[in-house]
């Protein structure tokens, strides 16, 4: 992979573009039509809505994109019991207008199926459509999962495609169930476990 297209860390000047980019990469997707039935509104919701949560997770998490701005990867620390960005009510409200009910909804049925700590959550990984199949999004998850699996963490992921779904188990994570989304959809969601300790052999 080349230079320009190097895992760095996200700062907070990457946001406007981060959530831009998942907004695009999400835009189509059934749930998002759910969240936000007027198409052209939708994309600059979901971008808002987006930014909350980049913005939460670069402190209670990680932030990764290529150096080239071609992708991006968004985690989530669940050790502990995660909090919800600062008075997230009142802006989710003010960015989603109408649609705020929709987005309330779906927060609230996956995190009933999330565990209550002790891993990494995986939200959001995507590649700008002209740079995918260079295996850009595999550098940007195995960047964040070397650091996890040497410290025996395992990690979560909640995926609404089967190219997203497939991609994750190519890396290692395991479907455990399908979780009925309104709007007719489901959502995939997938776990990877810790490696196993490597016990050192006693010569």
């Amino acid at each position: 992979m080349a230079d320009s297209a190097r895992v760095v860390a996200a700062e907070p000047a990457d946001v406007d573009w981060i959530a831009r980019l998942i907004a695009d990469s999400c835009a189509e997707f059934d749930q998002a039509a759910w969240l936000v039935p007027n198409r052209r509104q939708r994309r600059t919701i979901l971008g808002e809505v987006a930014r909350i949560h980049v913005e939460h997770a670069m402190f209670h998490g990680a932030v990764h994109l290529l150096a080239d701005r071609s992708g991006v990867a968004v985690w989530f620390d669940h050790h502990r019991a995660l909090p919800a960005p600062p008075d997230y009510g009142r802006r989710l409200a003010e960015v989603a207008g109408s649609n705020t009910r929709r987005f309330v909804r779906l927060d609230t049925l996956l995190a009933d199926h999330r565990p209550a700590a002790g891993y990494e959550r995986l939200a959001v990984v995507t590649v700008a459509p002209g740079a995918r199949g260079q295996g850009r999004g595999r550098a940007l998850v195995t960047h964040h999962l070397a650091r996890l699996d040497a410290a025996g963490i395992p990690t979560y992921a909640e995926v609404v495609t089967t190219g997203g779904r497939d991609f994750h188990r190519r890396l290692g994570y395991r479907p455990t169930r399908l979780v009925r989304v309104p709007g007719g959809s489901a959502v995939c969601v997938l776990w990877r476990p810790a490696p196993p300790t490597q016990t050192p052999m006693i010569t």
